[in-house]
């Protein structure tokens, strides 16, 4: 069973004028323990030199690092796994390549996609878009809270709800089924990132006093 139930997902240019290692580095202190380093822009190159201190950070403290879609920049910078788009690679292509030493977590936005990755092996999903946001467009209208509850109902699997997921909206989340939250633009701040995570542990019940 996952260790943690929210997932930050990084976007470099949401933080901006902040570098994304600073808000790491708070996002962790806050007492976040799963980061999924999702810069899609970048090439290897320089996805990696963002990667490194990234990975330091998260060794550190312990917390898991989950690298989007590049299982080979996983490996190299010593990541806790590999998080694939819903039309990636099939998990056991991963695991195999990796010789099961990588997590691999999962986008969906279907029920039969949830099986499908399950089926292949995969150790969660995320599954979205629950409510309207601005972070990940192109996946369509919100599916609600209901539909949540049908994924999660359908798989075994962690599902964590994901988009527009506010620390109010979390309860609901929890209530249809979800085993956590992952949260992009909710800890994206240039400003206030640990403030923001702190609020999202609170509402899952995983805070610190």
């Amino acid at each position: 069973m996952l260790d943690f139930k929210l997932y930050a997902i990084t976007d470099r240019h949401q933080c901006a004028p902040t570098p994304l290692v600073d808000v790491v580095s708070e996002l962790l202190d806050a007492g976040i323990t799963a980061i999924q380093l999702r810069e899609k822009d970048l090439g290897g190159i320089e996805l990696v030199e963002l990667a490194r201190p990234i990975a330091e950070l998260c060794r550190n403290y312990e917390a898991k690092l989950f690298i989007n879609t590049s299982t080979e920049i996983a490996l190299e910078i010593g990541a806790t796994g590999v998080h694939l788009p819903e039309n990636a690679a099939p998990v056991t292509a991963v695991k195999a390549y990796s010789g099961n030493a990588l997590y691999v977590g999962c986008s969906v936005h279907s029920l039969d996609a949830a099986e499908r990755r399950e089926a292949e092996g995969a150790d969660f999903v995320t599954y979205s878009p629950i409510y309207p946001t601005t972070s990940k467009p192109g996946y369509g209208p919100a599916v609600g809270i209901t539909s949540l509850a049908t994924v999660a109902e359908g798989v075994k699997l962690p599902v964590f709800a994901l988009s527009g997921i506010t620390p109010a909206r979390v309860a609901a989340c929890l209530t249809a089924g979800a085993f956590g939250v992952a949260v992009m633009s909710g800890v994206m701040s240039a400003t206030s990132a640990g403030e923001q995570a702190k609020r999202y542990l609170d509402a899952l019940g995983t805070g610190t006093l």
